[in-house]
């Protein structure tokens, strides 16, 4: 079976393993691609980024590991870059070190704490609820509003090779504390969004990460905006967010029936020569 997955995580951020035990893993699993994106750097101080003075040594590691193993898996490199709106500088494309292969693009940060401190969508829901009362004077919708702008924001002017955890604002929504999905206000919202991302050449991923690790009951986008993505023939692929080598290639098969039940044919996937396609149905319910 074709596997691949190019979202995850080593311990120059915040994942658990190596980037070797990682390619292993991929290898054990039966990917044929696999992508190395860690988390960027950035110019304040976080707990889960890479730090700036490692970012020349993670290039040179997976150059090397790439060699290693070339001939039992294609190994690419890769980013997570934050897009923060006043740090546009550090998300342009053209600008990043040679050595990276793609970026992933990704809105964490939504806004400042009255104390200075960036707060994230997803890191828990007192730091949401909090984010929202200080940042938008408890405005929900206004913050809702924004994060997707920031999303549309990063596609125009980023134009990141995949946008990752499109919808990772719902994951500290449970049982729509904050917001409902089904709202048309939402609905506009996120179409808004997408279509601005269909003007691009990103990616879309159905990122598996939040149902494996147990937060998610529902992938990364939500199936309504699956069926958004697919009428507007926005391409997808299929990534794990794997911060463990367990993880690599975690509820794979299950997104490929996923997609295939939305009504999805093809899904894109990253090759030694680029983007390229493949029909869902070759992939459903095939082993490694």
């Amino acid at each position: 079976m074709l596997r691949f997955n190019y979202h995850s995580h080593t311990n120059y951020c915040d994942g658990t393993c190596s980037a070797e035990n990682m390619i292993k893993s991929a290898i054990d699993q039966g990917l044929r691609y696999f992508g190395i994106s860690s988390h960027a750097p950035l110019p304040f101080e976080t707990d889960w980024t890479m730090k700036n003075t490692d970012l020349i040594r993670y290039i040179d590691e997976l150059k090397q590991l790439k060699h290693k193993y070339k001939n039992k898996i294609t190994v690419f490199s890769g980013l997570e870059v934050d897009y923060v709106p006043d740090l546009e500088m550090l998300t342009n494309k053209a600008d990043l070190i040679s050595g990276i292969d793609y970026i992933i693009g990704s809105v964490h940060f939504l806004g400042k704490l009255k104390d200075a401190t960036r707060w994230t969508v997803d890191y828990d829901k007192s730091e949401f609820e909090r984010g929202i009362s200080e940042s938008f004077n408890g405005d929900r919708k206004s913050a809702v509003k924004n994060y997707f702008r920031l999303i549309g924001d990063m596609a125009d002017k980023m134009e990141p090779d995949i946008i990752g955890h499109l919808d990772l604002i719902k994951k500290n929504n449970q049982n729509n504390y904050f917001f409902d999905e089904s709202e048309p206000w939402y609905i506009e919202t996120v179409r808004n969004c997408l279509k601005r991302i269909a003007n691009t050449s990103s990616v879309i991923e159905i990122n598996t990460g939040g149902v494996a690790r147990g937060y998610m009951k529902e992938f990364y986008p939500s199936d309504w905006i699956l069926k958004e993505v697919l009428e507007m023939e926005i391409p997808v692929t299929i990534s794990s967010d794997s911060h463990k080598s367990e993880d690599i290639a975690s509820r794979f098969d299950d997104a490929v029936s996923k997609l295939e039940s939305l009504g999805f044919e093809k899904i894109h996937y990253l090759t030694e020569n680029g983007w390229q396609k493949i029909d869902v149905g070759s992939l459903k319910w095939q082993k490694k």
